[in-house]
């Protein structure tokens, strides 16, 4: 997952040795994940940068310079903004992170040994509770659906198939296309780009919900497995508007094409209503402000 998130205030580091080390994390099936350095951020790095890891050119290193550990956290546990925000303030140290990972790693896999890093070198420590929060129910819209079970045969796509992928490029009318067989959200000048293929209707809720950052409860009824394809725009609320004329800046032109709730509608055959409703959210009980030594 790209983690390409705008800089806070920075913290001094000066003061701090480099802390780095070498240490071997076990999977489930034995793998082992190799730690080369861990270390806090130096203070004068503003951008956030990361590349390699599964999936990438790169799989078997994974490098992130200047990040914060919320978003470690979040992206380890696939937690959602809604249930653990990337500006949590027991989390805004940032680090400088270089992995290496066995041959073959999977990402699940290699989520669970990030897992396991926080676990033993922040001792992090977490426990889930209830809130409940404006969010949406996904539900049928009066005509049905309109997409077919899924014509992609062997097993569904693991994880959060719905984090970016690499696009293909991109059509006419300006969304990003994927390669046959890919899943994936993509966007390119506000315009989104969703396909899910052999996914369930809460899979796609989840997607969904990632998106808009809120709650979204699938009340759609179906169970089986999809080819689900949506394309829509993102446009400027009012107040996103107004804060643009105030410091002075030149309004983007509206573009072309469907919102998501009516996308969702129009092209899905299903509707987001709006909704309240409990929301399971995350408690950090403990987490080191420092990682310990090997």
């Amino acid at each position: 997952m790209r983690f390409l998130r705008r800089a806070g205030s920075l913290v001094v580091w000066a003061s701090l040795s480099i802390l780095a080390c070498v240490c071997c994390l076990r999977t489930a099936h034995g793998q082992s994940l190799d730690v080369a350095s861990v270390k806090p951020s130096a203070p004068d790095v503003s951008p956030i940068l990361c590349n390699g890891g599964p999936g990438t050119g790169s799989p078997r290193v994974w490098r992130c310079g200047n990040m914060p550990l919320a978003l470690v956290i979040q992206r380890a546990f696939h937690f959602q903004e809604f249930q653990f925000s990337s500006h949590a303030p027991c989390c805004l140290g940032r680090f400088d992170f270089d992995v290496r990972l066995p041959e073959g790693a999977a990402r699940d896999e290699f989520d669970r040994m990030l897992q396991n890093l926080l676990r033993e070198r922040f001792k992090l420590a977490f426990h889930y509770g209830t809130k409940e929060m404006s969010g949406y129910e996904l539900t049928l819209a009066p005509k049905g659906p309109a997409f077919r079970e899924t014509t992609q045969p062997g097993k569904p796509p693991e994880g959060r198939w719905w984090e970016p992928p690499i696009s293909s490029g991109q059509d006419k009318d300006g969304y990003r296309t994927f390669d046959k067989g890919v899943s994936g959200l993509a966007s390119a000048m506000d315009h989104y780009h969703l396909v899910g293929l052999n996914t369930s209707m809460q899979e796609l809720a989840n997607a969904l919900s990632e998106h808009l950052q809120r709650p979204v409860v699938n009340s759609t009824g179906l169970a089986g497995r999809y080819d689900v394809d949506l394309k829509w725009v993102r446009r400027l609320s009012d107040a996103e508007a107004a804060q643009i004329e105030e410091l002075g800046g030149d309004l983007p032109e509206t573009p072309a094409g469907a919102t998501l709730f009516r996308a969702v509608q129009d092209q899905l055959g299903l509707r987001l209503v709006p909704k309240k409703a409990p929301a399971q959210i995350v408690v950090i009980d403990h987490v080191e402000k420092k990682p310990t030594e090997n």
